[in-house]
This record gives structure tokens, C-alpha cells and sequence, in this order.
């Protein structure tokens, strides 16, 4: 093989494995490979090249064909068959008058064709074709996992939100970006009626912060279990979920064992990770509006009345998934007609404008009571006021809002 001498070196590295039964050839190959800035390893047979791309990643494949001893369409289709290699871009070399060798790889899936007498340019236009490519198969199919797993994410949220006569639900969640570590929902439990509200918020966002958030809100509903009828009892020194009638429990009873049972649960199985999650849980009664709640370390929900003056409602515990064995208190309140329960992330009041201004409290008041006719008009009207400040800026957090209305008294 000979090599006619050129010129610079592509900027981005990629591995490159050369495969091939000639040690000259090889050798030659991965100097040429080095001085375009790549980093080469090599191998002489079919499968020690098969066992090398499924032991660690390689970026594209340089096929030496045509020699006694390597079958250039048997490799390929060894490769196209495996599905955890069958992307990896290969580019044959072969002799430039060996039109059928090189006719029966590009048939058998090889992605290119490089003659062995090469200038240096030559290579460099071919592997920076092949590493495009693969580039583009790889966001293509980073896509198609993101939908995947934005679909999973949304069937976590609640279809529909409790239906209660007198009362109002309404709720919105904005991920920065395709996954979302923010997490709402809303269910009644049978046969009291009693709505729970959840809004959380786990620390960081992207892929982790979206696996821990379907892990948080799975932990929440099931030890609330508002089918089955579950609870949280201490046995044998830890909190443990046991059947039981929920109406042997009171509200707040609920919501503390709810709230100690996620966090001891996250922070014995998985303190590891340093992942842990803010939450406000809310339980209130619909026929009297009479409310009990558990903030764990999470921003205040407000309490909104028809003049449009707030309470907050201040942390009651420390977040989710520190430490074991916490203890969480519950405060309450009323909800008379025309009253709302806000809750929300603190990405809604840090979200900023292009100038680097927050949101912030004020805003989000000022929103509040332009807006305080119902849950819906809540929702929706902070979540309009939001966008026209933000306008295009950049979201760095999930926003996540959930309101409760009272409408009749």
C-alpha cells in the first residue's frame, strides 16, 4: 500500500478500527489515520475485529479486502446482522481495479470505498463523510429515544384531573427540555372523596432528573394507594407500606407517612445518587374546603383569596431523599368560596428574560391577581404573563403549576 503524502489533520478525533490481515497494510493504514488526528487500533481477523466493537465504541471501520484471508462481505454482513453494531460506518479499501471486490462490499453494507493508493485528502474527505453520517443516524436516533421517552414521561402526568362539585383543577408543566424532572398530580381518594394534590420538583433536569422524577411520583401514589387502600406503618424500625383503609388515617396522618415513606425509601436505596426532590402535597375536602398539607422543602404554595391577597405556605419537613428517617409535620387551612390553592416550581419565579431578569414573586403575584377568577384563568394566565416576559430567552428549569379552586361555598 501506498501512501502519497498530503496534508493536515481533521479536528475532531474519532476511533478507528482497521481490519485487515496484511501487518504492512495495517500499519500503514493507522499512521495515515494518526496524522489526520484520529486515534487508530487495528486488528487482523473478523472476529477479533467483531470482539473489539462490541468491547468499547468505535466512531468508523477501514476495511483492507481483497487479501486471501479476509472475506470483506462475510465481516459486513456479520456486522448489519448485529443490531449493536449495525450502524457503525465501514469504508472499504481495496485495489482500485478490483471493481466486483468492491461492488460485492458496498452490496454487503459498507459504506464507502477508498482506493489503497491514496493521497491524504482522499481519506480525509472520506472519513469526514462516514463520521457525518453516523453523526446524523446518532441525533436521528437520539430523537427518536427523547420522543420515546417525552411519551413515557407524559403518560406519568394524569390524564384527567379530579372532577368535584363546587371546585376548579387546573395544572401546566413546561420542561426546559425534552424530559422534564418536574412532576404534578392530582387524585381523589375513595370513598372519603378527598383530593390530594402533588406538585414536585427533583434537583437537576434532563435524562436523571426525569428517571427520578417517575420513581418520586410513583413512590407518592402508591403509598397514598387510592385504589387498594394503603398506608404507612412502622415495622420493624422502618416505615412500611401495609394494606389498610385509608379512613383509619387522618389527612395529615396520610400525607406525613406519604412524605416519610418516599423519603426513606429514596434515601436507603439510592442516597448514592445525591438525587433528592422537593414536594408539596395537599389533601382537601371538598365539602367543607377544610385542607391539610405537607411542604417538604419546597417554594410556598399560596393560598389566593378573591381580593388577591396570598398566604404562603411555608416547608413543613426537609426535601425528599437526603436522609432517612425524618419527620415531617402537616399544617391545614380553609378554602372558602372563591379561594384557590396555588402550587408551582421554582422555575416559574427563576425562569429570566433575555436580559438575565428573573421573574420573580412580584410578577407572579401581579399574574395572580389579574388572573384570580379560577383555576383555569390561574394557570393560564401566569403561564401567558411568563412567556411575554421570558419572550424567546432560553428556559433553564421546568415550570410546573397546579391550582384548586373553590367555586361554590
Amino acid at each position: 500500500m501506498t501512501l502519497m503524502q498530503g496534508t493536515t489533520a481533521l479536528r475532531i478525533p474519532a476511533r478507528v478500527l482497521i481490519v485487515g490481515d496484511s501487518d504492512g497494510d495495517r500499519e500503514t493504514l493507522a499512521q495515515a489515520v494518526l496524522e489526520e488526528g484520529h486515534i487508530p487500533d487495528a486488528a487482523g481477523q473478523a472476529d477479533e475485529a467483531l470482539q473489539k466493537l462490541r468491547a468499547a465504541r468505535f466512531d468508523v471501520v477501514l476495511l483492507n479486502v481483497g487479501r486471501p484471508a479476509m472475506n470483506g462481505p462475510q465481516f459486513l454482513q456479520a456486522l448489519r446482522d448485529d443490531a449493536d453494531l449495525a450502524q457503525v460506518p465501514v469504508i472499504a479499501v481495496s485495489a482500485a481495479d478490483d471493481i466486483e471486490g468492491i461492488t460485492r462490499c458496498l452490496e454487503a453494507g459498507a459504506d464507502d470505498w477508498l482506493p489503497r493508493e491514496f493521497r491524504p485528502a482522499m481519506l480525509r474527505a472520506r472519513l469526514a463523510a462516514a463520521l457525518d453520517r453516523k453523526r446524523l443516524r446518532d441525533t436521528r436516533g437520539l430523537r427518536r429515544e427523547m420522543e420515546v421517552a417525552r411519551n413515557i414521561q407524559r403518560d406519568f402526568l394524569p390524564e384527567s384531573l379530579p372532577l368535584a362539585r363546587g371546585w376548579q383543577l387546573d395544572a401546566a408543566l413546561h420542561p426546559a427540555l425534552q424530559v422534564s424532572g418536574d412532576f404534578y398530580d392530582a387524585f381523589m381518594l375513595a370513598p372519603s372523596g378527598t383530593i390530594v394534590l402533588v406538585v414536585g420538583d427533583v434537583c437537576d433536569k434532563g435524562f436523571g432528573a426525569a428517571l427520578f422524577m417517575a420513581l418520586f411520583r410513583s413512590l407518592i401514589r402508591a403509598s397514598a394507594d387510592p385504589v387498594g387502600g394503603g398506608a404507612i406503618q412502622m415495622i420493624g424500625g422502618r416505615r412500611t407500606l401495609v394494606r389498610q383503609s385509608l379512613e383509619a388515617a387522618s389527612p395529615a396522618d396520610l400525607l406525613t407517612r406519604v412524605a416519610g415513606f418516599t423519603n426513606d425509601y429514596i434515601a436507603r436505596l439510592h442516597g448514592r445518587t445525591n438525587m433528592f426532590a422537593t414536594a408539596f402535597l395537599a389533601a382537601l375536602s371538598p365539602m367543607t374546603g377544610q385542607f391539610d398539607y405537607v411542604n417538604a422543602g419546597h417554594v410556598p404554595a399560596l393560598v389566593i383569596a378573591p381580593d388577591g391577597t396570598t398566604q404562603e405556605l411555608q416547608p413543613t419537613g426537609p426535601v425528599l431523599g437526603v436522609r432517612p428517617d425524618q419527620a415531617f409535620s402537616a399544617g391545614e387551612g380553609t378554602l372558602e368560596r372563591g379561594d384557590s390553592i396555588f402550587a408551582f416550581t421554582d422555575g416559574l419565579v427563576e425562569a429570566r428574560n433575555p436580559t438575565g431578569e428573573a421573574f420573580g414573586a412580584e410578577r407572579l403575584r401581579d399574574a395572580l391577581r389579574a388572573h384570580n377568577t379560577s383555576a383555569a384563568t390561574l394557570v393560564g394566565g401566569v403561564m401567558d404573563a411568563l412567556t411575554a416576559f421570558t419572550r424567546q430567552a432560553e428556559a433553564h428549569d421546568d415550570v410546573t403549576l397546579l391550582a384548586a379552586t373553590r367555586t361554590i361555598g
